[in-house]
């Protein structure tokens, strides 16, 4: 794998292995009020998080009464086609989750849309999301509406090392200085970054990774750090067990139906938060020393520089893991 790595690095570039996915606000720039943008679901991703805070960033927001969002499915057809109509006439934004649910209207969205591309305000933006059909060969999505929007798939990363970036990039520079206890909180936050990977990457190994499947996303990871930074700034010192109980029991725990599956979750977190993280000296994986005390753009650094080759040891299991998982 490493040395097709390489190949396809030296004779196509760069840019073709590496794991992190472009910022939506670089493919937003690509947008206009007549140019929708349709989103290709995958597990555990979820697009209305970027545009809701690409949103807060230019002003376009619920609260503001200028960013519509409708689920569809249970009649919210009629509901989607006025805040259509609205958000074209008076220059919003509006997201329409879930269009595959509801296949007899998608020819009456796609008449809608070519209504609303003839004049609309400047500032109107139109989001579509939608899962893939089962069958490649199949599509219930009406060729018109395919042909005017950006389409964008946000697919699960694949590997740890890929896993941890896209962890990381949930938070930002300001993330990592809002805590009074930095170095806690950064050390911490790493860790919760690194173990968000191994538990959403088991799930590759099948029956060795769990024993069941689990939908662990990245709101666990995002809720998580909430905690801890609450916990962080409200104590004298680290609490390690709340916080291991909170993250193992509640936060994935939560999730978790099987009791030793629950245990493999619980004995990751007594391995990573314990005092010898914030100090510095606390292997993540064999040859994978927590990073130390860094700005943001560092800590993408040194995952590229010093995480080891993806291999079932950074997962904690043995080697031969990985032949079960490619037979």
């Amino acid at each position: 794998m490493n040395l097709f790595r390489c190949f396809v690095e030296e004779k196509l570039g760069s840019k073709f292995v590496e794991s992190r996915s472009p910022p939506f606000h670089k493919s937003f720039e690509e947008t206009s009020s007549i140019t929708p943008v349709f989103f290709i679901l995958s597990p555990g991703v979820d697009p209305l998080k970027d545009v809701e805070k690409l949103g807060m960033q230019l002003g376009f927001t619920f609260g503001g009464r200028n960013f519509h969002n409708v689920s569809l499915g249970q009649g919210q057809e009629p509901i989607a086609e006025e805040a259509i109509e609205l958000s074209a006439n008076e220059g919003h934004w509006v997201i329409l989750q879930n269009v595959h649910l509801v296949r007899k209207w998608l020819p009456t969205l796609e008449k809608k849309m070519e209504q609303c591309s003839e004049n609309p305000h400047d500032d109107y933006r139109l989001f579509i999301s939608a899962e893939p059909s089962p069958d490649p060969h199949e599509s219930i999505i009406p060729q018109g509406i395919l042909e005017s929007a950006i389409k964008i798939t946000n697919e699960p990363p694949s590997g740890i090392q890929a896993n941890i970036h896209k962890a990381l990039d949930n938070f930002t520079q300001e993330t990592l200085e809002s805590c009074s206890k930095e170095t806690e909180f950064k050390a911490i936050l790493f860790a919760l970054c690194y173990y968000h990977a191994i538990l959403a990457e088991r799930r590759k190994f099948g029956a060795q990774g769990w024993n069941r499947s689990y939908p662990f996303n990245f709101g666990d990871l995002t809720i998580s750090v909430s905690v801890l930074f609450n916990y962080l700034e409200n104590s004298i010192k680290v609490p390690w067990e709340d916080l291991r109980y909170l993250f193992g029991e509640i936060m994935y725990g939560g999730h978790i139906t099987d009791d030793w599956d629950r245990r493999l979750c619980k004995t990751y977190l007594v391995e990573y938060l314990k005092t010898e993280l914030v100090e510095g000296e606390l292997y993540l994986a064999p040859d994978f020393l927590v990073p130390p005390n860094s700005d943001y753009d560092a800590y993408h650094q040194y995952v590229d520089n010093y995480l080891p080759a993806e291999s079932p040891v950074l997962y904690g299991l043995h080697p031969n893991a990985e032949i079960g998982k490619y037979i």
